[in-house]
């Protein structure tokens, strides 16, 4: 009989153990932004996990920790409302699971309860010693090892690990072309393929942050708003496809390997954006993209400030190329020290704009 109440409480620990470890990395795995910009406060929120897959038969409120175990449908005719401060955590798997949106998707959060998208990690468990009945019980105190350091029965001891999320772990955000609307502000979004995949303009992208994805945000033939928001250490900022055109207006690009790809015939207009540190070209073109690129400053990149395509007027452009962090870029034609092969270059500046960058104030 003992021996029997010795295994069921092994039993009872395993999962209090794996659903602690769930909590604290749903709990914690936003952390690690390098922005001042961007706080996230935790006071009241809820320990509950609630899990998550499938298709959507009726309006939803998402609130507190939602754990993604496959992809999520939100059909015609379906609303899903996420609240301020709630974590979506997607586990990696073979096929990244997705949440797809044909309906309608409002997720707004708030300058100190943002809401966050993003990776678990892929979770593993590891087989350790025997366990005897002579060794005393004792929960680790390290989450990223939680489990049974000891027990009073038979088994096998075992530790919860998860490897660190990366870009990739889960496919993203997709807007589809029925979503008649859909809204997300104050969203942390990272460790995805592509962040959002917008593919109606009925898409309000608005003061989020853009983090680890191999794309920020991707347009295909769509001109959704796409203002004040961060994109730091992706692949690619935001990627145009097709013939999209939105107004990219007001965000950072920083650090990325890219900020701006711009593909096909499309034709943005990228406006009042700071493009700065980025560790390839700010903006390039490809094929016969023509963005207009008004008001920006375009700064420190390592590759060009623009390339093989668009048309400038009224930027700043400084110390891209490695020509020197003080060089300011001032020609006119259509191949400077730090662009090259653009279509046409008005009146660049010879210091910085002040309006440019995401704006400060409530943010």
């Amino acid at each position: 009989m003992k021996t029997t109440t010795i295994k069921q409480q092994h039993q009872k620990f395993t999962l209090d153990a794996a659903l602690i470890f769930l909590i604290c990395v749903l709990s914690g795995f936003y952390c690690g932004c390098q922005s001042d910009m961007f706080n996230f406060n935790m006071e009241g929120a809820s320990l509950e996990i609630i899990e998550k897959s499938g298709e959507l038969t009726e309006d939803e409120v998402w609130d507190g920790r939602i754990y993604i175990t496959n992809t999520v449908v939100v059909p015609e005719g379906i609303t899903l409302t996420i609240r301020s401060g709630t974590i979506i955590g997607f586990e990696p798997m073979d096929t990244p699971s997705e949440l797809v949106v044909h309906g309608e998707l409002y997720a707004e959060g708030s300058p100190d309860r943002m809401i966050v998208f993003g990776s678990l990690g892929k979770q593993r468990e590891r087989k350790q010693e025997p366990i005897t009945e002579t060794t005393a019980p004792a929960f680790a105190t390290n989450p990223s090892t939680m489990g049974r350091q000891g027990d009073t029965g038979t088994g096998i001891q075992k530790t919860v690990t998860a490897d660190p999320p990366r870009a990739g772990d889960w496919a993203g955000i997709h807007i589809e072309t029925t979503s008649p609307n859909s809204r997300l502000t104050y969203c942390r979004i990272q460790h995805a393929t592509v962040g959002i995949r917008a593919r109606t303009d009925a898409v309000q992208i608005e003061r989020c942050l853009f983090s680890e994805n191999n794309t920020g945000v991707l347009c295909e033939n769509t001109s959704p708003t796409i203002t004040a928001n961060e994109f730091n250490r992706n692949g690619i900022g935001s990627k145009l496809q097709g013939s999209a055109s939105p107004e990219i207006e007001y965000n950072e690009f920083k650090a990325n390997q890219y900020g701006i790809s711009c593909e096909d015939d499309s034709r943005p207009r990228i406006q009042y954006n700071v493009l700065s540190a980025n560790y390839e070209n700010a903006i390039v073109c490809y094929s016969t993209a023509s963005p207009e690129i008004v008001s920006n400053n375009i700064t420190m990149n390592i590759g060009w400030a623009v390339y093989d395509g668009g048309r400038l007027r009224d930027n700043f452009i400084q110390g891209n190329k490695q020509v020197g962090v003080n060089i300011t870029e001032l020609r006119t034609g259509v191949q400077g020290d730090q662009f090259y092969g653009v279509d046409e270059v008005f009146e660049p500046r010879n210091s910085p704009v002040a309006e440019a960058g995401v704006p400060r104030e409530n943010f």
